[in-house]
């Protein structure tokens, strides 16, 4: 138990560092897109890399692609009930907001410092539906809701989903695994080296980005997403926790990080679907520390550390 204490009082710790250097100056939000590239482009990358290092794929990791998948479509398909008679840039902010999960900046490093290789490779497989739905289907499915079927620029959708570093390297390195295929030990020994570092700049970009502003006007909106996350995050923990046919440690491990924060790009494509990024941006902030804290709570109660 004192594990997990340390742990996550350090990467509240490095959020924290992270938005006192800016406050006094040392760091600013521009300096963000620095630390983002580092960390999607080459850190994460590298991490992931390294956590197939002596993988191999079976039923529970195909599972959990596809809980990726199912977990998004879910989460739409209650938004779109949920909010069926509110204006189209809303249902679209809503959409965004409240499916998709940040895992490769948040989830992933924090969980990496708990749990063995083969543990987070099932969450890197998770992230595969995850990404695939958070960069293609889910954008895809908000800017039809917002502008109709001929404001979606399908070429636009495709070159946002492979330009991502992190889903790019995930496809690579499964098709290794599958076709047992394995990458010279001192490429795995290196990436290693490089994705140690993953943790401490994601902590610290979060730290960077978060920003507690709340417009009264908007309040609503955010309260509205956040009680969907919430409504929704409680009942996939019970499903996937009760009823997933996997492993029970995959199983604990996959019903906690459907309690991930707000994807890291919602601001953006809450923005081209026609609404205030400022409302999505605050709710990510401050979605960031909270989401940190219920998956603490979560790893005590269920004593999976």
């Amino acid at each position: 138990m004192g594990t997990v204490f340390v742990n996550a009082f350090g990467f509240l710790f490095m959020i924290l560092l992270g938005f006192t250097l800016k406050r006094t100056g040392l760091f600013s939000v521009e300096d963000s897109g620095l630390l983002s590239k580092l960390v999607l482009k080459i850190t994460l990358p590298m991490a992931i890399i390294h956590n197939f290092r002596s993988l191999e794929l079976s039923p529970s990791f195909l599972v959990a692609i596809g809980l990726g998948f199912a977990v998004n479509f879910a989460a739409i398909g209650v938004v779109l009930l949920v909010t069926r008679r509110q204006p189209a840039p809303k249902r679209a902010f809503y959409i965004i907001n409240t499916a998709g999960y940040n895992i490769g900046l948040c989830t992933l490093p924090y969980m990496s410092s708990f749990f063995a290789a083969e543990a987070i490779a099932l969450l890197c497989m998770f992230d595969v539906g995850n990404a695939i739905m958070c960069f293609g289907g889910t954008f895809t499915i908000a800017m039809t809701v917002a502008k109709g079927r001929g404001g979606v620029d399908r070429r636009e959708i495709l070159k946002t989903l492979f330009s991502s570093m992190p889903f790019v390297t995930y496809l690579v390195m499964i098709l290794l695994c599958a076709t047992h295929i394995r990458l010279p030990e001192p490429v795995y020994t290196v990436a290693g080296m490089i994705g140690q570092a993953n943790a401490f700049l994601a902590m610290l970009l979060i730290g960077i980005l978060f920003e507690p502003k709340i417009n009264r006007s908007e309040l609503k909106d955010m309260a509205g997403v956040f009680t969907l996350r919430m409504v929704t995050g409680i009942a996939f923990f019970l499903l996937i926790y009760n009823f997933l046919p996997v492993p029970l440690m995959y199983r604990q491990i996959l019903s906690i990080i459907v309690f991930s924060p707000i994807l890291s790009v919602a601001p953006i494509y809450t923005e081209r679907c026609g609404y205030n990024r400022s409302v999505a941006a605050v709710l990510n902030s401050l979605m960031l520390p909270f989401s940190m804290v219920v998956m603490t709570i979560l790893l005590l109660l269920l004593r999976i550390f």
